[in-house]
């Protein structure tokens, strides 16, 4: 009888972990391959946060939000983004 239960406390367990490890295996999409609606492709992804950090500082601009930023200077970035290679 003991190993009757014992067994079937395994199997409970191992289903158990099996359900809460599989849960967190998803893989989201890369950044390029999410659309956006036109008015959040101004905002950077949360991703380019700090590629956006680095475009500012390389060419010397006060922080602000890309948002904020002049037309000119969001087309900018984002040519400079494009240009920079991918590290994934």
């Amino acid at each position: 009888m003991p190993f009757l239960r014992n067994s079937c406390l395994c199997l409970l367990g191992a289903a158990l972990a099996t359900s809460v490890l599989t849960t967190g295996c998803q893989s989201s999409q890369p950044a390029e391959t999410v659309s956006q609606p036109a008015q959040a492709a101004s905002q950077p992804v949360q991703d380019e946060t700090v590629i956006y950090n680095k475009w500012e500082a390389d060419t010397h601009r006060p922080h602000k939000e890309i948002a904020q930023r002049p037309p000119a200077e969001q087309k900018e970035y984002h040519d400079w983004r494009d240009k920079q290679p991918r590290a994934r």
